[in-house]
């Protein structure tokens, strides 16, 4: 009796096509924001939100998490952010009980995984204002002109100038830049 050969490949096939679905099917559950929310130390992460200037997008919807924390420039990176980020959140819920997040320690890790491209996707214009209804100031036409690789070359990112425009931890309330974003949060602060 012959090795049934096609009947193999077909089985192999199916399993395979069946595993990249599941995948596929887990990231996009895992990347939504109503999954990151199922996590009660993120929930302060959504109030701060709603208070900012990201909370909706030009269209009028409301950014989820996905559309800055999981870096959209290709699978590789975007894989590796999900996977290392993922065993962080759960270590800290799991294990620290997630009731005193260190954001301190935190937000360099955020901001090494919020791609420009995320950023861009949105601000494609960068002269004009984020309202887009008139230039930027003459310090960010030439950090973003910088940043464009127009006069020098930056080596910072998006946010590593743009901090604190979605969340804003209490230490961070104190910088001057940030004060309109703290007089709006302080009714869900204690």
């Amino acid at each position: 009796m012959p090795y049934p050969r096609k009947r193999v490949w077909i089985i192999g096939c199916v399993i395979f096509v069946a595993c990249v679905a599941l995948a596929g099917g887990g990231v996009a559950y895992t990347s939504s924001t109503d999954f990151c929310l199922s996590c009660h130390e993120m929930r302060v992460y959504q109030e701060e939100m709603r208070f900012s200037s990201h909370a909706k997008d030009a269209q009028g919807q409301a950014i989820g998490c996905r559309q800055c924390h999981i870096p959209s420039g290709n699978i590789a990176r975007m894989l590796g952010a999900k996977a290392w980020l993922g065993i962080r959140d759960v270590w800290v819920h799991s294990v620290d009980g997630g009731d005193d997040l260190n954001r301190a320690a935190m937000q360099p890790v955020a901001r090494r995984f919020t791609d420009d491209a995320n950023c861009r996707a949105c601000h494609q214009n960068l002269t004009k204002n984020a309202k887009n209804d008139g230039p930027v100031s003459e310090e960010g036409r030439l950090a973003h002109e910088n940043y464009e690789g127009k006069n020098g070359q930056s080596r910072s990112g998006c946010v590593g100038c743009h901090r604190n425009l979605a969340h804003l931890p209490v230490f961070d309330e104190r910088i001057p830049a940030n004060h309109t974003f703290a007089q709006k949060i302080k009714e869900i602060r204690p």
